[in-house]
């Protein structure tokens, strides 16, 4: 992989994570290393029966969006410093980053540390709404997913498949 950049998608929009799960799926097809870390995610989704077929790590908090912040320092925390300080990645997803942040189980200091620790060939792609504008500005591209329209809206639930 050339030079690694950092990436952020966020907003309220939907997408976040289908857009950074398809730039794994790109890096891999090209045989490049790539790890999901998926911070306030407990849940077994589509994305995780995937990735077991096709050799794509990923480390999830075993509490969810249900629990109080987790130990500190947070063990995914701990895991996404050790696999940049292993340089052991070419892509490393930090998936709902920002909510971390948000519920205190990282604080914005711990990423932006966690930035300057990055291999020169690493990409980052960090995900979740109201990114911090520190983060924002370190980052090379920021997407924000903006909601128009959304069949949540009308009362349609979560579909296997499609948001799980």
């Amino acid at each position: 992989m050339r030079k690694g950049e950092v990436q952020i998608y966020t907003g309220d929009g939907k997408g976040k994570s289908t857009a950074a799960f398809g730039l794994c799926l790109r890096a891999l097809g090209h045989g490049h290393r790539v790890r999901v870390v998926q911070f306030l995610k407990a849940e077994r989704c589509g994305e995780h029966v995937m990735a077991e077929k096709i050799g794509l790590e990923i480390s999830q908090c075993p509490m969810g969006r249900k629990s109080g912040p987790c130990a500190r320092p947070c063990p995914l925390f701990i895991e996404a410093e050790k696999i940049l300080e292993e340089n052991a990645a070419d892509l490393l997803v930090l998936d709902e980053l920002m909510a971390a942040i948000r519920h205190g189980c990282v604080t914005l200091d711990e990423a932006l540390s966690l930035l300057d620790k990055r291999p020169e060939n690493t990409e980052i792609v960090m995900t979740g709404r109201r990114a911090p504008r520190e983060l924002a500005e370190r980052a090379a591209l920021v997407t924000s997913m903006e909601k128009v329209k959304h069949f949540f809206d009308a009362g349609v639930p979560a579909r296997e498949g499609i948001e799980y």
